[in-house]
């Protein structure tokens, strides 16, 4: 990446998506685009494609997600398919539309079998069955990897 690409941090208010803008900051990239959740509703891919066709963004890391813990995945499960299925949709999609040079899709610990053998590792992925206190947001986070 230049210095002057425009880089698209979604979901940059987060734990990693706040420390990649630090990062990128810190190494001299002055061009990030921000919006927040309520400037750019990731799941409205009406909002995503026009954001894409306008801003134009070089190069895009995918942080957004609909997170929630124990409680939430439980009482919530469809809706954190749906709106983490959304999200990852209408950026890659945009993305690819738009001719991005690079998109990072960031996954999570959770979509590891609930038992892998520790350390992780990539090829331990859909090896066994998902912690179910997480399944449908690591089900969503899964399709986005494939």
């Amino acid at each position: 990446m230049n210095k002057s690409d425009k880089i698209y941090v979604a979901g940059h208010r987060g734990l990693v998506g706040s420390a990649l803008v630090r990062n990128l900051e810190e190494k001299g990239y002055s061009n990030i685009l921000k919006r927040t959740h309520t400037e750019l509703d990731l799941t409205d891919e009406k909002a995503v494609a026009e954001f894409f066709k306008t801003e134009n963004p070089d190069y895009v890391f995918l942080a957004a997600a609909k997170v929630g813990g124990i409680h939430a995945n439980n009482t919530y499960p469809a809706e954190f398919i749906r709106d983490n299925l959304a999200i990852q949709n209408n950026v890659i999609h945009h993305a690819y539309l738009n001719n991005v040079k690079r998109l990072l899709f960031l996954g999570s610990s959770c979509i590891y079998p609930k038992n892998a053998p520790q350390p992780l590792k990539e090829e331990y992925l859909l090896t066994g069955p998902l912690e179910e206190t997480n399944r449908p947001y690591a089900l969503a986070k899964i399709a986005g990897i494939e």
